[in-house]
């Protein structure tokens, strides 16, 4: 009897205890609600994000009684696909397809289409101007400036050769107009008269070449200030703005001075100006001595030519890249074949016998 009693008071105790909880809040239970709703979005988005909507929906619906059937590796790689062109298409690796002049011009003036704007310089094409593309008029073309590169080259009344990137008309390939320069605002662009139909033209004339032996060729440059030059005061005692004399480089590196590439239109390099030497810019002026090895003689030749400076972009760590077009060549006074380098023969001598 006394058990029973203890027995009893122990379980109302208990039962007190579970009564006893205050009700919740309403504002508890709303927040609990939300924090268990944002939980389960959180790990819904995951998933989906894990394994792709498309492959949830399909897997979701692949097995309804609707009778779906939906083959996701094909649906996969055909939006690849579409991804891939549209990607080659901006990067001017996969060529669009016209079927007309108007279309060529809408695909023109659709994606605002780089134009380089030629002339003719010293029996050559030369770059005057990067535009793009930013209306149609009749035949007339109107651009934008992106890069002005010599803007003395194309006032008005000038003939141009305006390429773009590849486009197929048919098996053909298109690329290019001729045209004149019928305004120009060196602020907001020009405009170019058509003068020819859409036609190709090879971007490059001459093809370059890589120099991928440093010793084999010699670079001495110096900046003319005016056309009125002393060329003999210039190779006796004037100190070159850029020297690359490689003796031992055989591996191009890039944070090395160094040859890129050459063709018989222009040469490419990096250098660092000497300390006090004038800064090369665009459209500089410069006398550009080369002394190539010539393999048939086992000699360095030497060649002197007035150049013009297409491009200079710094690169950091006191280099620039250089880019000079040929103008013409210069007669090597012969006092000077033997000794525009120090060390011409030895250097020679070297080539004539490697190491093993």
């Amino acid at each position: 009897m006394i058990q029973s009693k203890v027995d009893s008071k122990f379980l109302g105790t208990i039962q007190d205890t579970f009564h006893g909880l205050p009700p919740m809040p309403g504002e508890v239970k709303i927040f609990f609600v939300f924090l268990a709703a944002g939980i389960l979005v959180l790990l819904f988005c995951y998933w989906v994000k894990k394994y792709s909507w498309r492959k949830f929906i399909y897997t979701l619906l692949k097995n309804t009684p609707f009778g779906l059937k939906i083959d996701y590796q094909e649906l996969n790689d055909k939006e690849k696909h579409v991804r891939r062109v549209a990607r080659n298409i901006s990067a001017g690796n996969e060529p669009w397809k016209v079927s007309s002049d108007e279309d060529i011009l809408n695909k023109l003036v659709m994606s605002k289409m780089q134009l380089d704007v030629l002339v003719e310089r010293s029996g050559q094409r030369s770059l005057a101007a990067v535009v793009n593309v930013s209306g149609i008029e009749g035949l007339d073309v109107v651009v934008t400036f992106k890069d002005l590169v010599s803007g003395e080259f194309i006032d008005p009344g000038t003939q141009v050769k305006c390429i773009f990137s590849e486009m197929l008309r048919g098996e053909k390939k298109v690329n290019a107009f001729i045209g004149q320069v019928k305004s120009k605002s060196d602020e907001k662009g020009m405009v170019i008269t058509r003068r020819s139909s859409f036609g190709f033209i090879k971007r490059r004339v001459f093809a370059r070449r890589k120099v991928a032996d440093q010793r084999y060729i010699k670079i001495k440059i110096w900046q003319l200030e005016s056309d009125d030059y002393d060329l003999d005061y210039i190779l006796d005692k004037s100190e070159p703005d850029v020297l690359i004399d490689n003796r031992k480089f055989r591996i191009p590196n890039p944070s090395a001075e160094q040859v890129l590439d050459i063709s018989k239109g222009g040469i490419a390099l990096t250098a660092v100006v000497r300390k006090g030497g004038n800064v090369i810019a665009r459209n500089n002026k410069v006398i550009l001595c080369m002394l190539i090895y010539n393999p048939g003689r086992k000699v360095f030749q030497p060649h002197l030519i007035y150049a013009e400076v297409r491009a200079a972009r710094a690169m950091g760590r006191g280099m620039t890249r250089l880019s000079f077009q040929f103008l013409r060549s210069l007669k090597v006074p012969p006092r000077k074949r033997s000794s525009l380098f120090k060390g011409q023969a030895v250097m020679a001598m070297s080539l004539n016998h490697p190491e093993h």
